[in-house]
């Protein structure tokens, strides 16, 4: 796609599921990828594994619960592979996900939206003041479950449900990515948020949710990692260089009906 060859791509939670897609689809475009995760070893780790690939990788440890942290990880960023113009904030806290409904505190809400949200802002916020006028791209991982009500009758016995506080956390996400898409559009920073449906895991879902959950979609079936990751990367491209405060989804049609 044009305009990733050589750009400096930051990937927040970029060990996990569609992080790894990410970045690996953002290094494919020959972008130099910045692998972020809380977890320093795991980012080590996950680049070890790419050593047979093309792909070029800085692996850094960044705490988004933590504005200290934020400024040492952009600072290493900066003096080892050259300012971010591309930054795809995915991370999204798992700790307290899990959590029936009946049992959520008040730290379920706080301590997601400290990272997702907070954490986020602040990392763009840090990131575009070091841009020195460059232009800029930067994507919001959202989910449908921002836009649309969590269908709680697909969940077989057993299986929780997306829980509350993450719904409210990927719509934030959208709000976020508005409010910002206005306040630096006249720097040449585009803000736009990519909104995937369900995307087929193997180790987190079951047979039977995946069935009903495709029946629920136009193209009958789960998104895979990489379409999801495709979608990122055209948004972070020049290919889409005149949209900005747009919130794209990518869910095979169930929002559509």
């Amino acid at each position: 796609m044009k305009g990733l060859k050589d750009r400096v791509a930051l990937v927040t939670g970029a060990t996990g599921l569609l992080g790894s897609a990410i970045a690996t689809r953002l290094a494919a475009e020959q972008a130099t990828v910045v692998i972020a995760s809380r977890d320093s070893s795991k980012a080590e780790q996950w680049v070890q594994r790419q050593e047979k690939t093309s792909g070029r990788y800085l692996p850094v440890q960044l705490d988004l619960a933590s504005e200290p942290s934020i400024r040492t990880c952009l600072d290493r960023i900066v003096e080892q592979a050259g300012v971010p113009t591309i930054i795809v904030a995915n991370a999204s806290l798992r700790e307290g996900v899990g959590v029936p409904f009946e049992k959520l505190t008040h730290d379920s809400f706080t301590n997601l939206f400290e990272v997702d949200i907070a954490g986020h802002v602040l990392l763009l916020r840090h990131s575009v003041d070091r841009l020195a006028g460059q232009p800029a791209s930067i994507v919001f991982l959202s989910s449908i479950y921002g836009q649309a009500g969590v269908d709680h009758r697909i969940y077989p016995e057993g299986m929780l449900p997306t829980p509350v506080q993450y719904a409210a956390v990927k719509a934030a996400a959208e709000g976020a990515t508005r409010w910002l898409a206005a306040l630096w559009g006249e720097r040449g920073v585009r803000v736009n948020a990519l909104v995937p449906g369900g995307v087929a895991s193997a180790q987190r879902q079951s047979q039977e949710f995946v069935k009903r959950y495709s029946e629920k979609t136009m193209l009958r079936r789960m998104a895979t990692a990489e379409e999801v990751a495709s979608a990122a990367a055209f948004l972070a491209s020049d290919e889409a260089s005149y949209i900005t405060g747009h919130c794209l989804v990518v869910d095979g049609g169930l929002t559509a009906w």
